[in-house]
């Protein structure tokens, strides 16, 4: 990057062509994880750029890469209900909804750097991060399993009667575990043309080494479906009037990502939703606390340069957070395969304005802002 924003000599060109790899090849995930958190896929690619502007302007690690994840979709939606929430009120308020938690984790997440909370995280025992990680792999493999292995998703829901727990269905978390197991152990309710696409995804995206696999697999995909006329689940074609359309006028044109300004934002409805200000202030707190897990896991497989600053990283997931929910999208989380592919390709800098300082001479770099957790 720049030693000043415009000195484009100064760019490396490993960041350029990471930055256009990893955008590309994260669009099918922009849309999945945009639809695990109950919106339609368009939302993920809509409000996908802003909090990754917005974080890059603090993180300290030039291959650390965020964004919407199966977690924090999965998490967001759990604490919302947010499939409740959709059904009975319809996307866009829910979006709204699930916008303004969004903000509200991303303003406890900067509360929590100012606080020092970030060096916390480092006394957390590995036992407990490997149960994190586990229990969210299976968490977002019970979300998926609907999609992977029946022709529609909706499917699952009719064939699979939830047992009673104290007089009701299971709800929620557990619903799903429930229906990954039961789908597990009735292989032949599956849809063979499903569960093929899902197989070929799978084999595609680990065993090749290309970074464009993912493209690769999603085009396949497309491809054989179009040819075949697959008639289950697609993505589908954006609504009418979804798109983002350049007017010409500059302060237009860079708002038109925005979906709500804080100030618009339901928030007395999202904390009625969350049961209270104490809950909810509890239970965005506890949101980005585990949400700052995810950046620590990618830190461990990709370090900083010089070091990690817990602090600063957890103040860009703050902004992150912020910027996803005025585009009524879901909190954002560390992406570790986003982030090694940045780091494979050849991204070697962050964005800052003070002197350049690289790896080879064992200085950390600055952020584009002064940086107030300098030590931390």
């Amino acid at each position: 990057m720049p030693r000043y924003i415009s000195d484009v000599k100064a760019w490396s060109m490993g960041d350029v062509v990471a930055g256009v790899t990893v955008a590309v090849t994260s669009l099918p995930q922009y849309i999945a994880y945009a639809e695990l958190a109950q919106l339609s896929g368009f939302r993920g690619i809509v409000a996908s750029g802003p909090p990754l502007v917005a974080f890059a302007f603090l993180t300290g690690n030039p291959c650390l890469n965020i964004g919407v994840t199966s977690i924090t979709a999965l998490m967001a939606t759990a604490d919302l209900k947010g499939g409740e929430y959709r059904d009975a009120y319809g996307e866009a308020a829910w979006s709204q909804i699930l916008g303004t938690y969004s903000m509200m984790i991303g303003v406890a997440s900067l509360a929590l750097a100012l606080l020092n909370a970030g060096s916390l995280v480092k006394h957390i025992p590995a036992p407990v991060k490997a149960g994190w990680k586990l229990g969210f792999a299976l968490a977002a493999c019970a979300a998926q399993m609907p999609n992977s292995a029946f022709e529609h998703a909706k499917n699952l829901k009719k064939i699979c009667q939830l047992p009673n727990f104290r007089g009701a269905p299971l709800q929620s978390g557990a619903a799903n575990m429930y229906r990954l197991a039961w789908s597990l152990t009735h292989p032949h309710f599956w849809d063979a043309e499903a569960v093929a696409f899902s197989a070929m995804t799978l084999f595609i995206v680990m065993y090749f080494k290309s970074p464009l696999k993912v493209i690769v697999a999603s085009a396949l995909g497309a491809g054989i479906s179009y040819l075949r006329s697959y008639s289950g689940d697609v993505v589908g074609r954006p609504p009418p009037g979804s798109e983002l359309r350049i007017t010409g006028e500059l302060g237009a044109d860079l708002t038109s990502w925005v979906h709500q300004w804080p100030w618009e934002m339901p928030l007395d409805e999202t904390v009625n939703r969350l049961g209270g200000w104490p809950l909810a202030v509890m239970s965005a707190v506890a949101f980005a606390f585990v949400d700052y897990l995810a950046i620590i896991s990618v830190e461990a497989e990709r370090p900083a340069p010089g070091g990690s600053r817990p602090n600063r990283e957890m103040a860009g997931q703050g902004l992150g957070c912020i910027a996803s929910g005025m585009g009524g999208s879901a909190p954002i989380g560390g992406s570790l395969t986003r982030s090694m592919l940045a780091g494979m390709i050849g991204c070697l800098a962050t964005l800052r304005c003070g002197e350049v300082r690289s790896e080879e001479n064992g200085e950390m770099p600055r952020s584009f802002f002064s940086d107030p957790w300098h030590g931390n």
